[in-house]
């Protein structure tokens, strides 16, 4: 991972969209700091379009895209996004989601994970989802284990589920998607993108083990400083890396992407 003063303005030259894990990556210890808003703005401020891809909730979705600067939110590990058109707030869902007994299923995965992992329990915004499962593993004590939190990933991937793992929580989904095949799916259906367009036109930012499809995918990716914590245990770590934690360190990639920016704007 390299240091944010080395990036140069030819590896930003072509941005023009900053896709953003949120918890623990904008957000510090579960609140937004000013820095973390500032940041958002300054970026939108420039033109790029910020685009939110998080594990959490559609609630939480539908409020970041009314209050923060930004175009759009993947959410629900790439279930479902939702963006702006024509100033009406509209839903995309992932074609591999199989509408039709979707909840019956949610419902037994639920019901075996709580059975037979006692410890386990739904995160606080589980009413707030619409087809993700969210297992609370470090938001909110007890915390769950490494041992703990593996027990629940297996049990969810035996039931066919696709799983990811946050700093916060583990996610479980029923359809073919991730974080990676829901941003693409997006782009492609709804902004007319993809392929190595895509990966020209955007970068990534983000702070856990379920930002690998991201980091991997994207050439230019950023992790914030608590990347630090988890990269041993990873296989695909972020291009570059900042030096504090949080909202503060993605306030250091804001402003290394709009220095690279700026000083390509004056040299052309």
């Amino acid at each position: 991972m390299r240091e944010l003063d080395t990036l140069t303005e030819g590896e930003v030259a072509s941005i023009a969209y900053v896709l953003t894990d949120v918890d623990d990556t904008i957000t510090t210890n579960g609140k937004l700091h000013p820095e973390g808003l500032e940041a958002l703005w300054k970026l939108h401020d420039s033109g790029l379009k910020v685009i939110c891809v998080t594990g959490g909730s559609a609630g939480w979705g539908d409020t970041y895209l009314r209050q923060w600067p930004v175009e759009a939110v993947l959410s629900e590990s790439g279930a479902l996004c939702l963006y702006r058109k024509d100033g009406v707030i509209r839903h995309y869902v992932h074609p591999s989601i199989k509408k039709e007994g979707y909840g019956q299923r949610v419902k037994e995965l639920i019901e075996r994970v709580l059975s037979l992992v006692p410890e386990a329990k739904l995160s606080s915004d589980q009413f707030a989802r619409i087809y993700d499962i969210a297992f609370d593993h470090g938001s909110e004590p007890p915390y769950l284990s490494k041992d703990q939190i593996a027990r629940v990933v297996a049990i969810c991937q035996d039931f066919g589920a696709g799983t990811a793992v946050s700093s916060i929580h583990i996610n479980a989904w029923f359809g073919e998607f991730d974080k990676r095949r829901g941003t693409e799916a997006f782009f492609r259906d709804v902004l007319g993108l993809e392929g190595t367009i895509l990966q020209k036109v955007c970068c990534y930012c983000g702070d856990a083990p379920n930002d690998q499809v991201m980091f991997s995918h994207f050439p230019l990716s950023f992790g914030v400083g608590n990347i630090r914590k988890h990269s041993k245990n990873m296989q695909d770590l972020p291009t570059f890396v900042a030096r504090q934690e949080g909202g503060a360190g993605f306030c250091e990639i804001a402003e290394a992407l709009l220095r690279c920016k700026r000083n390509n704007s004056t040299i052309l």
